[in-house]
């Protein structure tokens, strides 16, 4: 389960990344100083915390149901950012949704930031906390800006960024619901696998991949007729 979940948070700070590749400078700079002060504000939180809690709190049911609530919509802002951004809307409500979405920077990007400040404080016993989380506010201000360049260094198309985002996301989704139901079946004890629910769920994930690709390779290609 814990492994299921440190993959998912890995994602989040990827796409999260390639999501700054699409702001100017200024605004980056701004979402990663809003994203630094937002961690460095639940020091005191997270110094209240164990190992023993976090990982109790990973292995509870209810709370993974919640979590993926809060997935699953954080997926689908994501995939609506990508088709909002490849469709090019003329109309004012459109780019309105469009600039919308592009500042929303993902709603699980906090708590992996909080999960990453409580691993620092466990693994640094005796040291001044609140250095701690000054230090990681400073590391985050400096190498997301250096991550975002880098990015954009090796993936230039925007087409291409778009790509990696959608097919991400759709990765974080079927994490999602395998760490939910991994942590249900761990409560039921039920180990067997149920062959029609996995078929069917990979076909969903199959079938709006496809979809997804579809429309942008269909849109992209309408792009470039009008040029």
């Amino acid at each position: 389960m814990e492994t299921v979940v440190i993959l998912i948070m890995f994602m989040v700070g990827l796409s999260f990344v390639l999501k700054l590749t699409f702001m100017s400078p200024w605004q980056m700079l701004a979402e990663v100083v809003v994203l630094a002060l937002a961690t460095v504000s639940t020091t005191d939180i997270a110094i209240s915390q164990s190992k023993i809690q976090i990982s109790e709190w990973l292995q509870t049911p209810d709370l993974m149901l919640d979590l993926a609530v809060l997935l699953t919509l954080d997926v689908a802002l994501q995939i609506a950012f990508c088709l909002c951004m490849i469709s090019d809307p003329i109309k004012l409500k459109g780019r309105i949704v469009k600039n919308i979405l592009l500042f929303i920077p993902g709603l699980l990007i906090f708590p992996v930031a909080f999960y990453l400040l409580v691993q620092i404080i466990f693994s640094n016993a005796g040291m001044d906390f609140n250095n701690l989380s000054y230090s990681l506010g400073v590391a985050i201000t400096v190498l997301i800006p250096l991550l975002v360049y880098g990015a954009r260094y090796l993936l230039p198309e925007d087409s291409e960024r778009f790509e990696v985002i959608f097919y991400i996301n759709c990765i974080i989704g079927l994490l999602g619901i395998i760490a939910t139901v991994n942590g249900r079946t761990a409560t039921t004890g039920v180990n067997e696998v149920n062959i029609y629910s996995l078929l069917a769920i990979i076909g969903i994930a199959v079938i709006g991949s496809i979809i997804g690709l579809v429309l942008f390779r269909k849109n992209q290609n309408k792009h470039n007729n009008q040029l």
